[in-house]
């Protein structure tokens, strides 16, 4: 099977989690329940605005999700939505390889992050490397920091992401464990 992340990974691709291997070369639509979080003052202000724009609810508390996740040969694509709201496209671009040090682009919308992976303990974990926004680059001072991994954890898909400013702190947040089909990852 020819898709980007079996290119990208190479012969690495065998130290992610099976079950993160078979996400990654078939596919899937995850669904289950996310608990959304915000930060306080005016982080959290920040922090909803933002919600509302990647299409989120605005009230922290838990809410219904899917993501639905494609490959091709160039790219590798997530649909998530938030309480069968519209989706959120994320479209993810390969740079290099893994072994020569690589790198992944997430382009949505205007905004793109260069995303470094780690893969301890059969996991994924996106490493923010830098953000730009209509291709203008964010100064380390005022660039959103974004913490997003998945694991898996008793058959299920377990994920996190986190978003914050530098001197503001946490913005928004939301975390969740995944199912497909409304069954464990593992049989």
């Amino acid at each position: 099977m020819n898709n980007a992340v079996l290119n990208w990974f190479g012969p690495d691709f065998s130290t992610l989690n099976p079950l993160l291997q078979r996400l990654h070369t078939q596919g899937a639509q995850l669904n289950g329940a996310v608990n959304i979080r915000f930060g306080s003052g005016i982080a959290g202000w920040i922090g909803r605005r933002m919600a509302r724009k990647l299409g989120a609810p605005t009230k922290a508390g838990k809410v219904p999700f899917s993501v639905e996740i494609h490959h091709s040969s160039e790219k590798l694509i997530w649909s998530r939505t938030f309480a069968s709201t519209h989706p959120l496209t994320s479209e993810f671009y390969p740079v290099r390889t893994y072994q020569q040090g690589g790198y992944w682009i997430e382009s949505t919308g205007p905004v793109k992050i260069q995303l470094g992976i780690s893969t301890e303990g059969g996991n994924w974990q996106w490493q923010q490397q830098s953000v730009s926004i209509f291709g203008v680059p964010i100064p380390a001072l005022f660039r959103p920091k974004v913490y997003a991994g998945k694991a898996i954890v008793n058959g299920l898909y377990q994920f996190e992401v986190k978003i914050s400013l530098p001197v503001l702190g946490f913005l928004f947040g939301y975390s969740g464990i995944l199912h497909e089909g409304g069954k464990k990852l593992i049989d």
